[in-house]
């Protein structure tokens, strides 16, 4: 008989709310102690969402978030979030329930989900830095990277990220925020770029691949996840400004819905008091 084949971390990471005006970019990594197997139920989270909008989300999720039921977001976020819960710097962020989440035995391998809430003052800041949008994304992906192979140490890893935009060129940006002794690039490409790093004597593989979701279940069950989460933050955004002004017609924050939002609701920033800046996305 061969010798048994060591044990590989297998990570998948996505996000949800790159593009909107308002809300959080909510980045999530689901972490596997094997190649994650296939699940009919774990999809691109877009294509869950049409299905049946966050209760399916939620249906899809329930095996994975280690909840109760029903499930809150400050347990959520107290269970699975790298950041300390955010809400207290945002008086439009409060609690949110969902019953529709219902816990279930979780499948063999799997070890965790680790969310990533970037709200509007943490995104605006980080907009400002090096590589301005994208740039942000990518340093927030590698700090969830970070905290998994902190959690789960020793072991090879394989990690299968969602690519970021256009960006075929990865090496450089690993350096500097995995910094790696060796990185050997195997293929760059718009479909795909993959890298082979070690991280103090570690053996890390990562890949980039266009259309993420698609290829690797784990991946799949980041981008909803992430999806789930942003979904839970916008429910209780948009309570916070319709309790406040009848007739008002909620917003899931992207660009041009969002404007219109906005315009809605201007009479009620000024009168309390909020400043239009901290309230939307500076990309």
């Amino acid at each position: 008989m061969g010798a048994k084949s060591p044990t590989v971390l297998h990570i998948g990471t996505d996000e949800a709310g790159y593009g909107p005006l308002l809300g959080p970019l909510v980045v999530a990594a689901a972490v596997w102690t094997c190649r994650p197997p296939k699940n009919a139920a774990i999809a691109d989270s877009k294509v869950v969402f049409r299905q049946g909008k966050r209760d399916a989300l939620a249906g899809a999720l329930g095996p994975y978030l280690d909840a109760g039921t029903p499930l809150t977001l400050t347990e959520l976020l107290a269970r699975h979030s790298i950041r300390e819960d955010p809400r207290d710097q945002y008086e439009w962020y409060g609690e949110v329930r969902d019953e529709s989440a219902v816990p279930r035995p979780a499948p063999k391998g799997f070890a965790g989900l680790l969310l990533n809430p970037v709200c509007e003052r943490a995104f605006n800041r980080g907009c400002e830095g090096p590589g301005g949008k994208a740039g942000l994304l990518f340093k927030e992906t590698m700090r969830l990277i970070r905290e998994a192979l902190l959690r789960w140490p020793d072991v090879p890893v394989e990690i299968v990220c969602d690519k970021h935009g256009g960006r075929n060129n990865y090496a450089g940006l690993l350096m500097q925020e995995l910094g790696p002794s060796t990185v050997a690039t195997g293929r760059e490409s718009r479909d795909v770029s993959s890298y082979r790093l070690t991280v103090r004597g570690r053996l890390i593989r990562i890949r980039f691949v266009k259309h993420g979701e698609s290829a690797d279940p784990a991946v799949a069950l980041a981008s909803m996840a992430a999806k789930y989460t942003r979904e839970l933050f916008m429910e209780s955004f948009n309570r916070f400004f319709v309790q406040r002004m009848e007739g008002l017609r909620p917003t899931a924050g992207y660009y041009t819905d969002g404007r219109r939002f906005l315009d809605d609701v201007d009479p009620l920033l000024r009168k309390l008091q909020f400043a239009r800046e901290t309230l939307v996305r500076l990309r």
